[in-house]
């Protein structure tokens, strides 16, 4: 039936069409009408009965329709003539039918008005019903539009357009029909062409440009992208069909014809105006179509019309193409470059303008000439660019262009950021006619974003110096130019600059700004005196702005992020006393604007000190907003102003800012109690009638978290303040929805606590109020019975939300909550899956599996089935169980270690995974059902793999994790601007699982994880290298050996591949991250702590050199770093000696790991080697159980003279480390255990006389007691060896002894016997600092050590009344000196003998003799060899 009446409708209007053609050739022949006359015209429609409606004789309109046709009905008369006396009248022998309506321009116009106001309508109709059904959606009990209304404006609208492009198809086909059957010199009626006024062809020009832009907005309202190409096609057929046909201007006609009589040349008359094309291709960029499509138009238009245009400009030919009425304009270039800047193609908008509007601006001038909206869209996309994903539109490549671009750049106009620098090259391609403030205004929003991203560590934009370049730019202009552009900035242009001085924490460049502003204007002074950074001339022409309340909102941001309260301050009194006519007073909105510039400064810090002075801050602008609301309403607080205060509330806070206030009327001064601040706050906005929402009150609330009176107080004072009774519905619920907000805020106040009883009191007060929970409720009374341990009381709540009353019962009797009387019946919420999921995790924490797995079968039971992030949080709670049941296996492990019971070799611990095992391998076992597990939970999951000695999969996750970093890396724009969710996790990780690695001495793993970390830091190098060259990351190899194929092999690997050393050098990702990606020396130092705990001594031997950069970067004379000066130079300075201490107290560590695996293996040579190297790359001190390892290690080798040198060349050293900070007591310093430990390693191995030099050594430093008490009144000898080891008290009492033998011996009357007459009294102490109190431990050593250690033994005996004390007697001691002295005399003797035998040569003959004999029965078997052979 359809098809039937589309027939009908077809052949009604073909009938129409014929009778309106005849009409006219009928008209034209007979000569008895002009077509230029007003003819009596009657327009046919579409009817119900006869398919036609039409329109009444006054203009009236029958019926709606979208098909005109036209007849004309004119009495005979002769054909008149023009005030030029020009005929109009034609004659023509076509075919009726053939003849298009465009040889009856009247008509043509009418028919294109039709259009247009038929489209329009239709346009205005659709904005109609969208605004009523927005309307609708917002009012209660007014209906929307169905789909079916929408849907059938949309087809009207398409049928309209859709209608135009059939039309002005039919006509460019009946005048090419006719051109192609008779040529172009067809004639109507023996003349020519229809010669046309000047009025016509504007009239038909402007009908034709306002139907065509009409249609192209209406299909890209209705998102048509394939309509729209169709009416841009059907205008330019039409538009060339209707030069071909001839048609000229009747003036230019008659100049020409008489100018050039005879010549024939005609000009062409142009249809279309360039402006349709821009708007095509801006109506196309605002629908879904590709950048393809829109290429398409712009190729068409550039390349088939407007080349034509320019191609036959100046030639003289009887027929151009001149399809336009004037060349392209950056209508159309801007148009352009707007869609590909929409799209992400920055790359293609910046060639496309060069293209076009800079290659051929010599010689022929430009093709397009660009204008100053040009320049503002280039610098826009460029800024919003800076916030782009990295990815899109190639920029990764577009940055390794401008990078290589940029290289021959000087530093101080470099920045790191390319769109700048790309936004300074666009700038200079700009004539000073093309700029504007508007085109400035975009460049410093470039600037403006570049100092935002990048204004951490090295990679620093200059933005303060950038924007002051733009501005002498908009003074001086360039000097290739002798015309200044002397373009005065406006208040946008200085305000944008003093938005890029807040976001770079610049106060005293806003500062600066700002009083030249007032300067220049004449209001005011200065505000602060400094040096002006902006210079302000006495130019007549060129002047800054006035400053208006947004620059001073601005200034006084940037002060309050540089925490400059009292410059703050000081600019709102001054805009308070200012008395110039330009005076600005602040208002509400600068005071909201100071305010929330701290909060976001207090919320972008992590330091309570800077957080207390931004909430001093804070506290200083209410204060004086409230002071100076009395006198000025505009400035008076409102709810904002008071919510900003209270959301940085906090104890800690709070006490950080009452330290920096100095206002003693302040409310810092006042209370001390945050709730005190918040019941002041609260009362101040009652009294100014400031209204209170629920922002305040959970604002309120979470400042004083830890007070629950307090926080019931407040939310009882909510629940008061918050209700509407009496209002509307709608009100009411906005007011319910308030409140539970609010109680939402006191239950998470009591889950942090895990406080049941505010739980409670809040359930009460909300069910006395009649306002039932949300699921937001439950879910945090969940968290609190968590918070308090108590899972039976979670699957209690679950129960109850059923509607069960013995669960209710159990939650009352337990902790007085009554959810039942709050949720009746009707009221209980459906449960969803994030209120079990937070259930499930709750009972995990508490090891409770089995509640877990009964809520997770009851949540089956419903249909629920866990997402992707409750499954986050439960195989998150899995790990952590892991983790600590791993903890204590391996306490476990070292209590059978320490009690013998673990037979591993070293320092190996090898605890037995039981618990950790299977809670690891059910995270495993969920981990596969996630679809795109996040950074953190895979790295949370190779943690628990670890610490269950899964160290397989542990590795398998590390190496996905690698992949996908390295995929992001590639698909990043650049390594500045790159911000990798995997790389950003790495570090950490890396850190972590080598940390299990070494904790339990497995070597192996350790070194697959270096292997990997190797890889990915290769890998990341690479990438840098292939984005600064410009090449391919696949066009780059990496060829870099593995760390287990360097160090567990027992020959050096000599294939021509080297281990990087430098694995930490990432470069500005490894800046970004805030840690090196690679191994760092902490890496390295796990790894030989590792390698000590598993014995591999080689391993060790190899990781040392690694090592060797961390430990040289800590050298106290000749480290250095890079820092940044104000002037933002890079300079090479030393840096403090506290902070070289603290990065050598990260690595000494492995020095001491290498010296212990040095000593389990008995590596005597290694140990001197390592020493030695370490106090040459360090020139510190050695840690003293690295020292005191290698002294042990020496002593068993019985290599005594190297304990002495080493002992003291290690004490030689001057120590720069702050030893007390480090935890070392005054009474045992580092000298002190040196000493002791030595002493004792010596003594251990029978090395006496060393042990006594170390001793004496030490004593006469003042760093061991001499032990000898000098008393006058008793005739004995005092040791003291109390608090001494029982080694040195051995070398005490040794030397002690052999000092009397030396100082007696020149007054001995026989050589071979000691005069002694006194007794040796030995403190040793009665114990009461021992293990055992009273159980001495250095008495009975002392007398074990006299007795077996010195001979003849040297007996002892107690003192009666002193236990802590021990008496030698005289004779003893006599006995041993003279032994002493008789062995001293023959080994004196002995040495005498072997000298004497060496002086005579008796002994170098017999050794000669026994070499020669040895040669000579060397010679004889070789003789006897030979002889064998030859027979």
């Amino acid at each position: 039936m359809s098809n039937t009446r589309k027939r009908t409708r077809r052949s009604s209007s073909r009938s129409c069409s014929k009778v309106a053609a005849a009409a006219v050739v009928a008209t034209l022949t007979t000569g008895t009408a002009s077509s230029f006359l007003r003819p009596t015209t009657t327009n046919y429609f579409l009817s119900k009965r006869h398919g036609y409606n039409s329109w009444c004789g006054d203009g009236s309109r029958r019926a709606n329709s979208l098909f005109v046709a036209t007849s004309f009905t004119s009495s005979s008369m002769h054909a008149p003539t023009n005030n030029r006396g020009i005929n109009y009248s034609s004659h023509s022998n076509q075919d009726d039918t053939a003849l298009p309506l465009t040889v009856s321009p009247q008509d043509f116009e009418r028919k294109i008005e039709s259009f247009s106001s038929n489209i329009s309508r239709l346009r205005v109709k659709k904005k109609r019903m969208a605004t009523e059904n927005e309307t609708s959606n917002t009012t209660e009990g007014k209906e929307s539009l169905t789909s079916k209304e929408i849907h059938a404006i949309h087809d009207a609208l398409v049928g309209a357009c859709n209608s135009l492009v059939y039309f002005l198809k039919e006509e460019a086909t009946k005048i090419n029909s006719i051109v192609s059957t008779q040529g172009t010199e067809a004639t109507i009626g023996g003349s020519k062409s229809i010669i046309l006024d000047s009025n016509t062809i504007r009239s038909t020009r402007e009908n034709i440009a306002m139907a065509l832009i009409q249609a192209i907005r209406a299909s890209s309202e209705v998102g048509d992208f394939v309509l729209l190409p169709k009416i841009v096609d059907a205008a330019v057929d039409y538009a060339s069909a209707f030069l071909q046909y001839g048609i000229l201007h009747v003036d230019a006609f008659v100049e020409e014809s008489s100018a050039n009589e005879g010549n024939g040349s005609n000009r062409q008359f142009a249809l279309l105006q360039p402006r349709i094309f821009g708007e095509a291709i801006a109506s196309l960029s605002k629908t879904k179509a590709s950048v393809s499509k829109i290429k398409a138009i712009w190729n068409q238009f550039v390349h088939d019309v407007a080349s034509s245009q320019r191609h036959t400009l100046g030639q003289d030919s009887t027929l151009s193409h001149h399809v336009l009425d004037s060349p392209p304009s950056s209508f159309e270039l801007n148009a352009m470059i707007s869609a590909l800047g929409g799209r992400g193609k920055i790359r293609a908008a910046i060639k496309l303008y060069r293209k076009f509007a800079l290659e051929e601006r010599e010689g022929c001038g430009t093709m397009i000439e660009a204008d100053a909206y040009t320049a503002s869209i280039l610098f826009g996309m460029l800024a919003d660019s800076i916030s782009l994903p990295a990815g899109e539109d190639g920029i990764s490549s577009l940055q390794g262009k401008m990078d290589n671009r940029d290289a021959g750049r000087s530093d101080k106009d470099h920045s790191p950021c390319w769109q700048w620098n790309e936004a300074i090259d666009l700038l200079e391609t700009f004539l000073p006619h093309q700029l504007n403030n508007v085109a400035y205004a975009s460049l410093l929003k470039v600037n403006a974003k570049a100092t935002e991203a990048y204004g951490k560590e090295l990679k620093r934009h200059g933005g303060v110096s950038s924007a002051m370049s733009v501005l002498d730019r908009m003074k001086n202009g360039r000097a290739c130019y002798l015309q200044k552009d002397e373009i005065c900035p406006d208040t946008v242009t200085c305000s944008i600059i003093m938005s890029t001085f807040d976001k770079g924490h610049h106060w005293k460049a806003a500062i600066s700004l700002l009083n030249a502003m007032q300067v220049s204007s004449g209001s005011i002074k200065t505000i602060v005196p400094n040096k002006a950074s902006v210079e302000v001339t006495n130019s007549t022409k060129w002047a800054l702005p006035s400053p208006n309340i947004v620059t001073y909102a601005l200034a006084i941001s940037a002060c309050v992020r540089c925490n400059k309260r009292e410059v703050v301050l000081s600019i709102f009194e001054q805009m308070l006393t200012q008395n110039s006519n330009l005076a600005v007073a602040p208002n509400t909105w600068v005071y909201n604007a100071a305010l929330s510039a701290c909060v976001e400064s207090c919320r972008a810090t992590a330091s309570k000190s800077k957080q207390g002075m931004h909430l001093a801050t804070a506290f200083g602008v209410l204060e004086q907003m409230e002071a100076n609301s009395i006198t000025d309403r505009n400035a008076t607080p409102d709810t904002d102003s008071y919510n900003s205060v209270l959301s940085m509330l906090g104890q800690r806070i709070l006490l950080e800012a009452k330290k920096t206030n100095t206002d003693q009327k302040s409310r810092l001064s006042k209370y001390n109690r945050n709730s005190d601040i918040i019941y002041d706050i609260l009362d101040s906005m009652e009294r100014q009638r400031v209204s209170r929402d629920a922002a305040t009150y959970s604002n309120s609330i979470a400042a004083c978290f830890s007070q629950p009176r307090d926080v019931i107080k407040i939310f009882r004072k909510s629940i008061l303040d918050l209700r509407a009774d009496g209002a509307t519905k709608s009100k009411r619920r906005k007011a319910n929805a308030d409140m539970v907000l609010v109680a939402n805020s006191a239950l998470t106040a009591a889950a942090s606590l895990g406080d049941l009883s505010l739980v409670s009191e809040v359930i009460s007060i909300l069910s006395q109020a009649e306002i039932p929970m949300n699921l937001e409720s439950i879910r945090l009374i969940i968290q609190s019975l968590g918070k308090f341990g108590d899972c039976e009381g979670i699957l209690a709540l679950l129960i109850c939300l059923r509607g069960q009353e013995f669960a209710n019962d159990i939650l009352k009797d337990r902790y007085s909550i009554n959810i039942l009387d709050n949720l009746p019946s009707k009221f209980i919420p459906v449960l969803d899956e994030k209120v079990y999921s937070v259930a499930i995790t709750s009972c995990l924490k508490h090891d409770e599996l089995a509640i877990a797995e009964q809520i997770l079968q009851s949540m089956k039971i419903k249909g629920l089935l866990l997402t992707q992030r409750s499954l986050n949080a439960i195989i998150g709670e899995y790990c952590r169980m892991a983790m600590e049941s791993s903890k204590e296996e391996y306490k476990a492990a070292r209590m059978a270690k320490r009690n013998g019971l673990d037979d591993s070799k070293y320092e190996m611990l090898e605890p037995i995974y039981i618990t950790s095992y299977s809670r690891t391998k059910a995270a495993l076992a969920m981990l596969k059902a996630i679809d795109k597990p996040s950074p953190m939970l895979l790295g949370t999951v190779a943690k628990a793999c670890c610490a269950s000695g899964l160290w397989q999969e542990a590795r398998s996750i590390l190496r996905r994790m690698h992949r996908a970093a390295i995929q992001e890396l590639k698909a990043s724009a650049s390594s500045t601007e790159f911000e990798g969710k995997f790389l950003s996790v790495l570090p950490r990780l890396h850190r972590y699982l080598l940390k299990f690695c070494a904790k339990g001495g497995n070597i192996t793993p350790a070194l697959n994880f270096a292997d990997d970390i190797q890889y990915l830091s290769s890998r990341v190098r690479v990438h840098r290298k292939a984005l600064l060259e410009n090449i391919s990351n696949e066009d780059t190899d990496v060829n870099v050996a593995s760390l287990s194929s360097l160090l567990l092999t027992d020959i050096p690997a000599n294939n021509g591949v080297t281990l990087d050393t430098h694995l930490s050098e990432t470069r500005e990702i490894t800046k970004m991250l805030g840690r090196p990606l690679g191994l760092t020396g902490q890496d390295w130092k796990l790894l030989l702590i590792a390698a000590w705990r598993g014995g591999h001594w080689k391993v060790c031997v190899g990781t040392l050199p690694f090592i060797r950069p961390y430990a040289k970067e800590t050298h106290p004379k000749h480290s250095r770093e890079l820092s940044i000066d104000d002037d933002g130079e890079l300079l090479h300075r030393k840096p403090s000696i506290a902070k070289l201490n603290r990065k050598y107290e990260k690595i000494e560590s492995g020095i001491t790991a290498a010296m212990l695996c040095f000593e389990a293996r008995s590596q005597y040579a290694w140990a001197i080697r390592a020493m030695n190297d370490w106090i040459e790359w360090s020139g510190r001190r050695p840690p003293k159980q690295a020292v005191i390892a290698a002294c042990r290690i020496l002593a068993k080798r019985f290599r005594g003279s190297e304990v002495l040198n080493l002992v003291s060349k290690v004490l030689s050293i001057d120590d720069v480390s702050n030893a007390i900070g480090n935890g070392e007591s005054l009474e045992y310093t580092y000298e002190k255990a040196v000493y002791v430990e030595s002493i004792t390693a010596l003594h251990q191995h029978g090395l006496y006389d060393e042990a006594d030099h170390l001793y004496v050594e030490g004593a006469s430093h003042g760093h061991l007691p001499l032990g000898v008490v000098h008393n006058a009144s008793t005739p004995n000898l005092t040791l003291d060896l109390h608090g001494m080891s029982a080694a040195v008290a051995h070398s005490c009492v040794r030397v002690f002894l052999q000092n009397e033998i030396i100082r007696l011996q020149p007054l001995s009357q026989s050589p071979r016997e000691v005069k002694w007459t006194k007794d040796i009294i030995i403190i040793t102490g009665r114990g009461r600092r021992s293990g055992q109190k009273f159980k001495p431990v250095l008495r009975p050593e002392v007398q074990r050590m006299l007795t077996e250690e010195f001979f003849p033994p040297l007996g002892s005996s107690s003192i009666p009344g002193n236990l802590g004390a021990l008496l030698v007697r005289s004779e003893d001691i006599v006995a041993w000196m003279n032994h002493q002295r008789q062995q001293k005399g023959e080994r004196m003797l002995i040495v005498a003998d072997v000298l004497r035998d060496i002086s005579s040569g008796s002994r170098l003959e017999r050794a000669l003799l026994s070499s020669g004999n040895r040669l000579e029965r060397v010679l004889k078997r070789n003789l006897k060899y030979l002889n064998q052979r030859q027979n």
